[in-house]
């Protein structure tokens, strides 16, 4: 759900079953972000680097990148928005190639999901729940498998002076709880797969029914770049990948860094 993703064509590999949509909801449609570059390019070798770190090297490997990152005045914001989803889109390219395997490509993921929780841990406006601020609620529903780009998404928000709640596969009874207990001015939920639309539709029923219709929904994700423009979902507030035209249109003004 990220406005200026990267448009890109996912090719199901011949024979296999389901395809690579498991892989391709994981990247959430390999988004780059320009405002994050600006006048820097990407070092190759630091992509290399890390791509070598995520998929034989673990923790440790990591570790001794950290100190080629801060010479080359690598960020943890660019890190995270323009580096791990662009070792991430490798990845996916390299399985489709079938140059790596399925496993190499959902451990590398996870390596690169553990370095996003290690590099955000000062991204936490909603650590103290309500801040005061904007909060929101972000949830990927059950059977979803693209928590890379929930966590680069949220991070980004996160600096942009919002509170984010993430929650991921949660059941519309845990879900009720949660919004019944804490105040949020919407709720985003990422969908990749038109095949999870009915659990997407469950919850957008539950979050309205026990905020009385007044929590604003916004429905996105990799399903709208993946053939699904015109997709309906029925109590939504907004059905769109523009985060921020998203949040004009429920009334969220983000006080600071823009978000793709």
């Amino acid at each position: 759900m990220q406005q200026d993703v990267q448009q890109v064509s996912v090719r199901r590999a011949e024979g296999s079953v389901g395809g690579v949509s498991l892989f391709a909801a994981e990247v959430v449609a390999r988004l780059v972000a320009r405002d994050a570059v600006g006048d820097r390019e990407l070092r190759e070798s630091l992509i290399q680097r890390l791509m070598e770190a995520v998929a034989d090297g673990g923790t440790a490997a990591f570790e001794e990148l950290k100190p080629e990152l801060k010479r080359a005045r690598v960020s943890p914001a660019m890190l995270a928005d323009v580096y791990i989803p662009e070792v991430a889109r490798r990845l996916g390219e390299a399985w489709e190639a079938d140059c790596v395997s399925f496993a190499q490509v959902t451990m590398g993921a996870a390596r690169l999901q553990a370095i996003l929780r290690e590099i955000g841990t000062a991204w936490s406006a909603d650590a103290g729940g309500d801040t005061g601020g904007p909060t929101l609620l972000f949830v990927l529903p059950s059977g979803e498998q693209h928590t890379l780009g929930a966590m680069v998404l949220a991070g980004r928000l996160r600096r942009g002076g919002l509170s984010v709640c993430l929650r991921i596969a949660p059941d519309a009874r845990h879900l009720a709880a949660l919004v019944s207990s804490r105040r949020f001015d919407a709720a985003l939920i990422s969908l990749a797969s038109q095949d999870r639309l009915a659990v997407c539709q469950e919850l957008v029923t539950t979050l309205k029914l026990v905020s009385e219709g007044k929590l604003p929904v916004v429905v996105g994700g990799a399903v709208l770049e993946f053939g699904g423009d015109g997709l309906k979902v029925p109590g939504a507030d907004v059905v769109t990948n523009d985060i921020d035209h998203a949040l004009r249109v429920v009334g969220i003004v983000r006080p600071g860094v823009t978000v793709l």
